[in-house]
């Protein structure tokens, strides 16, 4: 008899055991660290050089972030030129017919974004460029609300429906964008409203119990003739620093 529920414990331990190893390899110790860039043209990677539109992959600071953070990281890009933290935005090129098909709007994509890439253990938002363009007469503190929006949404992400499947709500680190020195009519009488973006996200980040970074400490002015996008050089800068202050949030 005890050789008999000695060899059953046996059995049960090895299924537990198998059990285990499949659900770390689900989101549990066995999984990389993933990381979510939600953000524009900045995030994307868009350039004026000749000929070319984006920078390469491994040029971009999303890669540049994968460089330093190494394998036990995945990051998933998540840019989109023209992007807005919560304006809504059909200026797509698109023809009529679909033109309102495609929103440039940030709000209503990000869950489903989270959704589709869960699990998740860190989402970085750098955004608000777009959402201070002339044409939406947004203030600053407009355009914080926007990004703290956002915020709000993935830090009350879970719910007891346990609708992320059990995975829990992803840590959220803010990024303050490097300020425009536009000349295109689109952007150039908010230049200096975008230079206040800085100390309001410090201060919605605090509020919110999130991470916060700005750009503008480590890139002081958009390198690209438009006054608006990152050359490879700053993004290469800002790849490590957001790198650097990923690593000192200690996410697993």
């Amino acid at each position: 008899m005890f050789k008999k529920i000695s060899l059953m414990l046996t059995v049960c331990l090895l299924v537990l055991g198998t059990f285990t190893s499949c659900f770390a390899s689900m989101g549990g110790p066995g999984e990389k660290i993933r990381i979510m860039c939600y953000g524009d043209s900045n995030t994307w990677g868009f350039t004026q050089r000749p000929n070319v539109k984006r920078w390469p992959s491994n040029v971009r600071w999303p890669g540049v972030l994968q460089k330093e953070l190494g394998d036990n990281y995945t990051i998933i890009e998540e840019g989109l030129s023209s992007r807005t933290a919560g304006e809504d935005n059909y200026d797509n090129g698109l023809n009529e017919a679909i033109q309102y098909e495609l929103n440039f709007n940030g709000r209503p994509t990000l869950m489903p974004l989270i959704k589709s890439h869960i699990p998740l253990d860190c989402v970085v938002i750098m955004l608000g460029t777009n959402d201070i363009k002339v044409r939406f007469h947004k203030t600053p503190e407009e355009v914080t609300a926007n990004v703290e929006r956002l915020v709000k949404m993935i830090n009350n992400s879970c719910d007891p429906e346990k609708e992320w499947y059990g995975y829990g709500v992803p840590k959220v680190l803010v990024v303050a964008p490097v300020p425009v020195y536009a000349t295109k009519a689109s952007f150039a009488a908010k230049n200096a409203a975008s230079r206040e973006l800085g100390h309001l996200y410090k201060e919605m980040a605090e509020r919110n119990g999130v991470e916060f970074l700005d750009a503008e400490d480590y890139v002081k002015v958009p390198g690209m003739p438009d006054g608006i996008h990152l050359t490879a050089e700053q993004h290469k800068v800002l790849g490590e620093a957001i790198a650097a202050k990923i690593k000192s949030m200690n996410l697993k």
